[in-house]
């Protein structure tokens, strides 16, 4: 089996759908919505795009902490808008074991996962050529900054302001938050909060590691596999849904 085929098929067994709980499926149901919290936050961070080719090229230009700062600010600016999903999501919580809410909340996440998933896909199979040589054409233009604070709040603007951030955000959320509730109760905000802002540090840390000791791999074989990995991610959670509505329409 491919390293990737190994991927989709762990990512398909953390959001399978867990049946109710005993005593010895308490540990692995807490692993799997953790797990899930942690591939979120990893899949925010990792597609192409202006902020991780900002923080590739301060890097490589002014050193890694440019790079560290540009995700520290990217980071914020993800989990503000997971922080909003969260909090429209708080509000449906007493009513998320009604079988109509989570019948809703799955269609809405597969509609919104699943175009975004096939998307990251096809652009790493057909175009990650042509957009990562857009995007660094773009990033290549102008001074770099002198202030890292300048740096951190660019970084923070641009993902908050990124509308498929937003919509990213929403749909793994919808999808994620029964699930999590179901097992943590009023716990699942700040694990899901705590683990998806260590999936989205493990992406920058990664790329501070590979900014300062192999700039040179940087490449766009680099983001495709990124893209590939952020699709697949995309289309577990989509398939998640999709499993949510098959078991509530055949019962």
């Amino acid at each position: 089996m491919s390293p990737i085929g190994l991927a989709a098929g762990m990512i398909t067994w953390i959001l399978t759908p867990v049946l109710p709980l005993n005593h010895d499926m308490v540990f692995v149901s807490y692993i799997r919505v953790l797990a899930a919290a942690f591939l979120m936050g990893l899949a925010a961070a990792a597609p192409i795009g202006p902020v991780n080719m900002m923080a590739i090229r301060r890097g490589v230009v002014e050193g890694w902490r440019h790079t560290l700062v540009c995700g520290l600010g990217s980071v914020f600016g993800d989990l503000v808008l997971f922080s909003l999903a969260l909090l429209g999501g708080r509000y449906l919580m007493p009513d998320l074991f009604n079988p109509t809410v989570r019948v809703v909340l799955a269609a809405i996440g597969a509609v919104v996962l699943v175009p975004v998933g096939v998307y990251f896909v096809a652009l790493a199979l057909k175009e990650s050529h042509r957009a990562y040589d857009s995007a660094r054409r773009r990033w290549s233009e102008g001074p770099a900054p002198a202030r890292l604070a300048a740096e951190a709040t660019k970084a923070a603007a641009l993902t908050i302001l990124n509308p498929l951030t937003m919509i990213y955000w929403v749909g793994v959320t919808s999808s994620w938050l029964p699930f999590a509730y179901s097992v943590l109760g009023n716990r699942a905000l700040a694990w899901g909060l705590s683990m998806a802002g260590a999936g989205l540090m493990g992406w920058f840390t990664a790329l501070v590691v590979v900014v300062r000791f192999i700039p040179h791999r940087i490449d766009a074989i680099f983001f495709r596999l990124a893209n590939a990995v952020l699709g697949l991610i995309l289309l577990s959670f989509a398939t998640y849904c999709a499993v949510v509505l098959l078991r509530h329409f055949l019962h």
